[in-house]
């Protein structure tokens, strides 16, 4: 698509709630939502992104997965009110931002569960 990605970071800083982070080894909360970005022009370029897709769906899907192991160990211990530690609910060290993070959906499944 030879698109510059200084460029489109360039146009990005125009708006008022821009995070100006330039490409790195880092993620971000742009890790679980830039792929959708890419499936929908891959799609409009009538390209299928499935592997793309694949990759995505098992992501949305690992704090279910996550949250189900624990409550199986939970009762396979006779554990009826465990108190949980969750560590990494951001992307960064010394980061305040929790959008999009897997952390805080599998602390609200966790949270949800009466009898674990």
């Amino acid at each position: 698509m030879n698109i510059d990605v200084y460029d489109v970071l360039k146009a990005a800083k125009t708006k008022w709630n821009f995070l100006n982070f330039t490409p790195g080894l880092v993620g971000g909360h742009c890790i679980g939502v830039d792929p959708y970005y890419l499936t929908y022009i891959a799609k409009k370029n009538k390209y299928n992104p499935q592997i793309i897709l694949a990759g995505r769906k098992i992501n949305d899907n690992m704090p279910k997965k996550i949250s189900g192991e624990i409550i199986s160990i939970f009762k396979k211990k006779n554990i009826k009110k465990p108190n949980i530690l969750i560590l990494g609910a951001t992307f960064k060290e010394n980061c305040l931002d929790i959008r999009n993070s897997k952390s805080i959906t599998l602390y609200n499944i966790l949270k949800r569960k009466k009898n674990i």
